[in-house]
This record gives C-alpha cells, sequence and structure tokens, in this order.
C-alpha cells in the first residue's frame, strides 16, 4: 500500500524544510551554530527522536528530546514546524499534534489529538495552526482529508475545512492557503477569510511545496500507483496569477517533507530524487534547479546516495539524511556546493529534517 511505502521508505520520505540554525540567550538553548536535526524512527519500534548538531564544535548528540523531558516520544513526527515560540510536532501512530518549548525544549502538556486523524504537515498564520489530514484509509476515499484549523490560544481544532484529495503540503500566501493534494491532479487554494476553494489544475499529483523569496512556489509532481503521469517534476505557481508552469524532471521524490531545499540567496534549488541502479536498487541523486532560468543542471550534484530521506541546505553546504533501515540509526551528510564530500554523522533513526530556530 502506498501509505506503507512511505513510512518505510521515510521515506525516500520524507518534507518546509531547508536547514538553517539557532540563536537564543536562553541558559536552555545549546547556544548559537546549533540545529536540530528530527529523525522519524521506526513505525512499529522506537519513535522519533531529536538530534544536535553543534557547528562550532562539529559534534552532533543525539537523544536530545529524551534527555530534556526524561522520556522519549510517543509519535512518529512527519513534520516539525517552529512558530511564536514553540516547536509543533505532527505526531503518526500515535495521531497527534504535540509542541515543545522551542527554547528548552520542554513538553509541558499533552498533545492535541480530538480532530487530528493521520497530520501530514502544518503552517501557521496569525493564531491559527492548519494542520494537512488525510482522515482515515484516503486510497479507498479520498473525501476523507480535511484541513485542521488549530487555535493556537486553547490549542483546539475549531474548525475542519473538508478538503478532498489527500493535502500534504501547505504554505501560505497573501491569506491564501495552498495545499498539495496527492490524490488529485490539482493545487488547492484556500481564502483563509472565506474558506472558498479554488484549484490549479496540474499534470500530477503533488507532495511537496517550498515557497520563494519572492512568495512563488515551487510543488513536486509525482508519478503515484493511484494517479500515473509521465509528466513528473516541478510545478512552479506564481503566486499573484496562480499560473502554473512545470519544469520536467525524472524521479523526482514522492516524500511529502523535505525533499527540497534553497540555497541561501535563492538561487539554486536542490531536489531530491531516486531511481533504480544497474542491480535494480533505489539509488538517489540531488537535482539542481537554478530559478532564474528555470533549469536544471545537465548533471546531478551528488547521485548514489543509499536510503535517501531528504535533503537541505545549512552552513553553506548541501545535507542529505540517509537511513539504511527503519530499525537503525541513520546519518546527516554534508556535501560543498560543488558535490565533494565533506562529513558524515551518526544521528536517530531516520533521519529527514533540519529544523530552523530563529
Amino acid at each position: 500500500m502506498k501509505i506503507k511505502f512511505k513510512f518505510l521508505t521515510m521515506l525516500a520520505i520524507a518534507a518546509t524544510l531547508f536547514a538553517s540554525c539557532s540563536s537564543s540567550d536562553s541558559d536552555n538553548d545549546p547556544g548559537v551554530g546549533t540545529c536540530y536535526v528530527v529523525n522519524y524512527g521506526a513505525f512499529n519500534g522506537a519513535k522519533s527522536s531529536i538530534s544536535v548538531y553543534d557547528k562550532e564544535s562539529d559534534i552532533i548528540t543525539n537523544d536530545h528530546y529524551e534527555t530534556v523531558n526524561t522520556v522519549s516520544m510517543i509519535s512518529n513526527v512527519q513534520y516539525a514546524y517552529n512558530y511564536d515560540g514553540n516547536v509543533y510536532m505532527m505526531g503518526n501512530n500515535a495521531d497527534q499534534v504535540f509542541w515543545i518549548d522551542n527554547k528548552s525544549w520542554k513538553q509541558t502538556a499533552n498533545g492535541l489529538e480530538d480532530d487530528i486523524i493521520k497530520p501530514r504537515y502544518c503552517v501557521a498564520d496569525g493564531n491559527y495552526l492548519y494542520v494537512s489530514c488525510w482522515g482515515g484509509d484516503i486510497w479507498t476515499d479520498i473525501t476523507l482529508s480535511y484541513i485542521a484549523k488549530v487555535d493556537l490560544d486553547t490549542k483546539k481544532v475549531v474548525k475542519k475545512i473538508a478538503l478532498e484529495g489527500g493535502p500534504e503540503g501547505l504554505a501560505i500566501v497573501d491569506g491564501k492557503l495552498y495545499a498539495a493534494l496527492n490524490y488529485k491532479k490539482n493545487i488547492a487554494v484556500i481564502d483563509l477569510d472565506t474558506e472558498d476553494i479554488s484549484y490549479i489544475e496540474t499534470q500530477a499529483v503533488s507532495s511537496y511545496l517550498i515557497k520563494d523569496d519572492n512568495n512563488n512556489l515551487y510543488a513536486s509532481q509525482v508519478s503515484s500507483y493511484s494517479s500515473p503521469s509521465t509528466e513528473t517534476g516541478l510545478a512552479y505557481i506564481n503566486t499573484t496569477t496562480n499560473e502554473y508552469e512545470l519544469l520536467k524532471l525524472e524521479g523526482i521524490s514522492s516524500s511529502y517533507v523535505n525533499i527540497m531545499s534553497f540555497n541561501n540567496d535563492f538561487s539554486k534549488l536542490y531536489v531530491m530524487t531516486s531511481a533504480y541502479d544497474a542491480s535494480y536498487n533505489i539509488s538517489g541523486a540531488i537535482a539542481v534547479l537554478n530559478t532564474e532560468s528555470k533549469s536544471f543542471a545537465a548533471t546531478n550534484l551528488v547521485e548514489g546516495i543509499s536510503g535517501i530521506n531528504g535533503v537541505g541546505f545549512y552552513d553553506n553546504k548541501v545535507c542529505v539524511f540517509t537511513s539504511s533501515s527503519t530499525t537503525s540509526n541513520g546519518k546527516f551528510v554534508t556535501y560543498d556546493t560543488e558535490g565533494t564530500l565533506i562529513k558524515e554523522y551518526e544521528t536517530g533513526i531516520a533521519p529527514f529534517m533540519l529544523l530552523e530556530i530563529k
């Protein structure tokens, strides 16, 4: 089943999150030059964990959440989102949205479970957190899915906005919520004032989107078992006009988180792909899009990456997350912008993103 495939590979799963560092004067914060690696864990075993990367010492320390809270997480984190002093985690198995203080990493309240069924991704605007939820076995009934609107004061779902098609990646631009749909060849556009929904027709289903410095969007266009397509790559959405352009790319990852990351000036977009090698093993690669010309480099930055889970950009390095299995620790691997390997670090199980804390 498609959902099982995503969990086990992570996946090539993964989704916005490109890498960055944290800085704070808090005594509880590991310090300037520190970033957080989110590890998915094992779906039927150890749950998610957090690793801390300290740029100054060039060391990764694992099990940060457990160290701070003296207990382990009880969910597999699908996505982590920093907003207004908290980090919000989209947990699966058990389904919940839970949050920790973004300086101390302490969790002081139980997670939100009511009206949260198969959460995938989230984004905030003002006092509301919008969570894409599959709502159940979406692969048998695409009408189950919805957007949960969470009041950040009460930490309760105040509205379920029905949105069929399996929403995954989200972005907000000028009062409109854009949602990648994984079971319909559309990108949904929800007016957050009226909650009216319109659609941008696409040539393939979407899983993940990322916003550039001009508030335009790049969305993955993937071929899936339920909705096959040969027109894969990236959808470029001009959010002023909502015009759609396909930038073709074979083998783009079907993950819904952390498959793309901009460099610091948004001139390059690093994109995760995968394909079968000569021995019929899945082999990952990083393609590079020039965002000015809207063209991909003739050769990939890196190829032959086994167990690729995600990509990021931090400290002028391309960061790749890999996992050989869902029961053993993974790796955080760094390359320079020419594709030369710099260093590998051991993380928790199935790492997939670096979390930005500002």
